[in-house]
């Protein structure tokens, strides 16, 4: 609550706290009237849905400070305090207009996460330096959770060089961070090290129905559940690729439920993951901020019925696009070199339904080399076992040379 509020609703807060306290259930769901949806972890009460703060409300290139703080006033009003920033987001301005608009609170009644980027690092001392950088624009002395933002194939060696895991690990002693984890976007394999080597409060991973199977999140879901690591969802809706959904993917998104809508169905499956404590949504106004939060006042799991609709949906985004593969995986059953055909032309769809590049890229990149096209040696075994009678080797071909085109950036 905003400072000037503090003595107005000191009493209500007081019995707020009193009336949580008995509301919490097996699965660690806490639940309060006209707030959002709550789960524990550790000492925290974790609101099931934060605001990623990579899309803030725009005025051309500066950010919308006045739609901001509404954002912010109604998130917290109902709840939803816990909000997650990075470096880099906005052109390095979200940190600064997140800390602007978070001064007006006390400290106690908001979470706060941001992220050291690796990319940047060239030297031990530099994780350090960084950190306080940040500490100064987010106008906080600490952060409740903080992270090494985006672990992946590319850049683990810097990681690994600025022995970021042991710095970070000293500020967390210090008292400069609360929790102490790491968002992923690279392969199982990797991920299985990354869990092994150190000991992590939590991890966010990027989970949704289209990803569960085609690029491996379900594996990483369980490589997280059985290191025993609490799991921050990174995006739930493919970065608006499950909210706008053809014609055909809505018919059947809303077969049972004809009131049913994309964003509500997207976010709600992925918090009814069980290891999930917070799925981030990237909101950038105040009416998106609303619908959210109606949806995780009324939080309901999906159902077994819905599982089953999600990846009916799925199976139909892979068809769509200018190649036509249905995701029957007929062809996987054939190469002798273990290419992930399905997942390589779902993410070239995307991309050319209007997908960013650098989202296409980083997908690309999440997979693991063994499965990328230009391991294909055109046998054409699984040509003649798809079903859909697709030029598959020459379509890899296509897929590598249009991302061979897409200059490579930093994270």
């Amino acid at each position: 609550m905003k400072r000037r509020e503090f003595i107005l609703n000191s009493a209500l807060t007081l019995a707020g706290t009193a009336f949580l306290a008995g509301c919490q259930n097996n699965d660690k769901i806490i639940k309060k009237e006209g707030k959002i949806s709550k789960r524990k972890f550790k000492d925290i009460e974790m609101p099931l849905l934060g605001m990623g703060c990579m899309r803030l409300p725009m005025q051309g290139e500066n950010v919308d400070m006045e739609e901001l703080e509404k954002m912010a006033d109604y998130l917290i009003s109902h709840g939803a305090n816990y909000f997650d920033t990075a470096y880099k987001y906005v052109d390095e301005k979200s940190e600064i207009a997140i800390g602007k608009i978070l001064k007006n609170y006390k400290r106690e009644d908001f979470l706060l996460a941001d992220k050291s980027p690796i990319y940047k690092m060239t030297c031990q001392e530099d994780v350090k330096k960084i950190f306080d950088e940040q500490l100064k624009k987010c106008q906080v002395e600490y952060f409740d959770l903080y992270l090494c933002h985006n672990i992946n194939n590319n850049v683990v060696d810097i990681y690994k060089n600025v022995k970021m895991y042991d710095e970070l690990s000293k500020l967390k002693k210090e008292g400069k961070i609360k929790y102490l984890g790491f968002s992923f976007h690279g392969t199982p394999d990797l991920l299985k090290e990354i869990v092994k080597e150190h000991k992590w409060d939590f991890c966010q991973l990027q989970i949704n129905y289209l990803d569960w199977e085609l690029v491996k999140a379900k594996e990483q879901y369980e490589i997280a559940q059985s290191a025993n690591l609490p799991i921050i969802v990174m995006q739930p809706l493919r970065g608006g690729g499950l909210v706008k959904l053809s014609e055909k993917s809505l018919a059947k998104l809303q077969e049972q439920n004809p009131n049913v809508k994309p964003a509500e169905f997207g976010l709600r499956w992925s918090a009814s993951r069980k290891d999930v404590m917070t799925v981030l949504s990237g909101m950038s106004s105040l009416q998106q901020v609303k619908d959210n939060v109606e949806t995780f006042i009324n939080f309901k799991e999906v159902t077994p019925e819905e599982e089953k609709i999600a990846v009916e949906v799925a199976k139909i985004i892979q068809s769509q696009g200018e190649i036509r593969c249905t995701g029957c995986k007929y062809c996987l059953e054939v190469c002798p070199k273990g290419i992930n055909i399905p997942a390589i032309f779902t993410l070239y769809n995307q991309y050319k339904l209007g997908q960013k590049a650098y989202r296409f890229q980083r997908y690309y990149d999440s997979l693991a080399e063994s499965e990328r096209p230009d391991k294909c040696i055109k046998c054409g075994l699984c040509a003649k076992n798809c079903p859909q009678h697709l030029e598959i080797p020459e379509l890899l071909a296509k897929v590598k040379d249009e991302y061979d085109k897409i200059p490579k950036k930093s994270e």
